[in-house]
């Protein structure tokens, strides 16, 4: 009996599994044949669903652009004054006093927290480490801490962002906890990001003498606010920035224009797809300002893009940081920005593309209307440091053509 028993215990278990197997295995057999016969049914569904998708981004292409004639037609005005205004006191201004009376410098030595102080660690291209940078030297002025996180790189191009190795800061350092902040902290609280949509007191803060006039400001009216305090070239590279939209780009600032931004290069890493040079100028088309010829500065790391615009639109006029190179930038070393290219520079090319870099910034920021896309940083950079006024619809994204999502904007 002994050694009966086992047998039939197994094969009384082993029945259920042997039953569940064959049933398993018709079920994905009719399933098979059921979804063969129905494929090119849910193949004309997807389709039509691809096609109505379509249809519903051209119906939002076509909205989208008559809000921003109408805009242009009916604030026109006020927002090229805008723009200028922008241009003469915080960008390009006949003096250094005319920023620092209106935006000064902040002051990373004033904070009331005397136990702990915030430290960033900087990481990744300049535009994503300089967005969180921003975010979380603003959540320090939040919580009244004093803050450390720039790096070599910021301090050598920028006004300090956030306390330095001079000695007026050892006190600062010794005396309090380090207390590090993750990039998570500030981005994936979306209240700690300072989306549009959330409202802010910053009406009496003190820290690095930084206050806000309006209690209940928004939280995109708030970053551009900030930004002006946080950002700001040293004095020889806006001198230098301003100097080439003076002469290089004949007073861009001081004209009303089109900004491309193309980006490319490492991109298709991240699984983008670049827009063709035929949907900018596309887009560019129904945009006139007073009648007068097309104007179209094109801020781009791929400077082979030039040739094809001007072929495509050889009555517009095309200005461009590209134009400035040897060849025009038509060689390798222009023909798409990759961040692990940065390694391989020396000091003077790296100079160099952050002088071309710093020049394009100020143009796409100050352009009356911008034309980009969303999935780099620098777009959401520009967004950022447009004057607060400036109405929503200038600023167009070509790979989000229903609407760009709000979160995206950081």
């Amino acid at each position: 009996m002994r050694s009966y028993q086992p047998a039939a215990t197994s094969a009384v278990r082993s029945y259920p599994l042997t039953t569940l197997f064959v049933c398993t295995t018709l079920v994905v057999v009719l399933c098979l044949s059921t979804f063969s016969e129905q494929a090119p049914f849910l193949r004309t569904l997807q389709d039509q669903e691809k096609t109505f998708d379509q249809q519903l981004d051209a119906a939002a292409h076509i909205v989208r652009h008559r809000e921003l004639i109408e805009v242009l037609e009916t604030k026109g005005d006020e927002i090229s004054k805008l723009l200028r205004d922008s241009a003469n006191d915080y960008f390009c201004p006949y003096s250094q006093d005319v920023v620092w009376n209106k935006y000064p410098p902040l002051d990373f030595g004033k904070c009331e927290d005397t136990e702990t102080y915030n430290h960033f660690s900087f990481a990744g291209g300049m535009t994503n480490g300089l967005k969180f940078l921003f975010l979380a030297t603003l959540i320090s002025v939040e919580q009244g801490r004093c803050f450390e996180g720039g790096t070599g790189l910021t301090h050598q191009y920028f006004q300090d962002i956030g306390f330095t190795h001079h000695t007026r800061y050892a006190p600062v350092r010794s005396s309090r906890v380090k207390n590090e902040l993750d990039w998570k902290t500030v981005w994936d609280n979306l209240r700690n990001r300072r989306i549009e949509s959330e409202h802010y007191d910053f009406s009496n803060t003190t820290t690095f003498g930084y206050s806000h006039p309006d209690p209940n400001v928004n939280g995109l009216s708030l970053k551009r606010h900030f930004m002006r305090r946080f950002w700001q070239l040293r004095p020889q590279y806006r001198e230098k920035t301003c100097q080439s939209l003076l002469v290089d780009h004949h007073d861009l600032l001081q004209k009303d224009y089109i900004a491309f931004s193309v980006r490319r290069g490492d991109k298709y890493l991240e699984g983008f797809s670049y827009p063709s040079m035929e949907e900018y100028v596309v887009a560019a088309d129904p945009i006139v300002f007073d009648g007068k010829d097309k104007l179209v500065y094109v801020a781009t790391d791929d400077c082979s893009v030039m040739q094809e615009l001007r072929a495509l639109r050889p009555s517009w006029t095309f200005e461009s940081q590209c134009d400035l190179l040897d060849g025009g930038g038509d060689d390798e070393n222009h023909k798409g920005f990759a961040l692990s290219d940065m390694i391989k520079m020396n000091m003077s090319d790296k100079e160099d593309h952050y002088r071309k870099f710093f020049v394009e910034i100020y143009a796409m920021a100050l352009s009356k209307v911008f034309i980009g896309v969303s999935y780099t940083n620098v777009s959401w950079w520009i967004y950022m440091l447009r004057p607060d006024g400036v109405d929503k619809s200038t600023f167009l994204m070509l790979d989000t053509k229903r609407t760009f999502d709000p979160l995206a904007v950081w």
